[in-house]
């Protein structure tokens, strides 16, 4: 179940300049999960092409018999492709696995900060009437504070991601 934005944070994250991902953390993990998956198939592909091909050329003779075994072995045919390919599938299913991670880092430091900035306003308006409404004036410095905080949070994932 991804995490959700409630309706109190979602404004204070909106008055901050912010918004909401739309991304879902536990999709991103299940796509991340599927592709890694997947990989051993493509390499059971891999392998059967090659074996298909093998005797062709072994069986055969002549200049395309030829022509066809160097370009089935040749550094970018595509013995080879499909063998970047299956390295390239786990990279790619464990980078979403890491972005699953990385959103779910962001949302749960962003409800953090906004708890604590909500938090802070309504302390500074229970206090207005002792303070005669002098507390009012630390909210804009608790919006800013928050503010840069979400976007040092959101500077940190993207350097971890990059």
């Amino acid at each position: 179940m991804s995490v959700e934005l409630p309706d109190w944070a979602a404004s204070l994250l909106e008055n901050l300049g912010y918004w909401w991902t739309e991304a879902d953390e536990d999709l991103l993990s299940q796509a991340g999960e599927i592709v890694a998956a997947a990989e051993p198939l493509l390499d059971a592909v891999r392998e059967l092409a090659g074996e298909s091909t093998a005797p062709v050329w072994m069986n055969n003779a002549g200049q395309g018999i030829d022509a066809f075994r160097e370009s089935w072995q040749h550094g970018d045919g595509p013995q080879a492709v499909l063998s970047d390919a299956t390295s390239g599938m786990l990279a790619v299913g464990g980078g979403l696995v890491v972005s699953a991670a990385l959103v779910l880092f962001l949302k749960v430091n962003v409800l953090i900060q906004l708890a604590a900035l909500a938090t802070a306003i309504l302390q500074a308006a229970a206090t207005a009437g002792v303070t005669l409404g002098a507390s009012l004036l630390e909210i804009p410095v608790f919006k800013e504070i928050t503010a840069r905080l979400i976007g040092m949070i959101i500077n940190l994932a993207v350097s971890i991601l990059l």
